[in-house]
């Protein structure tokens, strides 16, 4: 039996609970129209809500309530339980392990500790020091490798620099 692993996705709708309890509808609204949420990721509806089951079922999130909706159907609230909380709060304070991770996963964290008014350079300063580490041993392998491998080695060391510039200016 495999256990469960909350995706990007699920964290996101995960830690959006986590600053409030809300309905489906609400989360999605905000992933698509915080500006910055959305610079990072375009989810569709359907995703937010096969993630809240997944949620649920995860025993992360609960229904705290249902309330009228707009349409006449009712809207189910849901907030965080105490798992969910030590769950995100993990994932918030974790660097992503590979470099190609960071453009929607570390940015996102970024977005919703920022959201949540946590600082991130303690977070920037982790992470560029994994991917200093990173960069150089992809650079040792790059001299050691044949052309062809050489310049895939030389790309993957250039974009782990640019995030390393970015993360300095976090």
């Amino acid at each position: 039996m495999r256990l469960y692993e909350p995706s990007v996705l699920d964290q996101m709708v995960l830690a959006i609970i986590g600053e409030a309890p809300k309905h489906g509808f609400a989360i999605s609204k905000e992933l698509e129209q915080d500006p910055s949420l959305a610079a990072v990721i375009r989810i569709r509806r359907p995703l937010v809500y096969r993630s809240i089951n997944c949620l649920l079922e995860a025993k992360l999130i609960r229904e705290s309530k249902v309330e009228p909706g707009d349409q006449g159907s009712q809207r189910v609230i849901y907030m965080v339980t105490t798992k969910g909380k030590a769950v995100s709060t993990t994932w918030l304070n974790t660097v992503v392990e590979h470099p190609r991770d960071a453009r929607i996963e570390l940015l996102a964290k970024f977005v919703l500790r920022s959201r949540r008014k946590l600082k991130n350079q303690q977070l920037a300063k982790r992470q560029k020091k994994l991917f200093e580490l990173q960069a150089s041993k992809l650079k040792i392998s790059a001299e050691l490798a044949t052309d062809d491998v050489r310049l895939v080695s030389l790309w993957r060391v250039e974009n782990i620099n640019a995030m390393i510039r970015l993360l300095d200016a976090v």
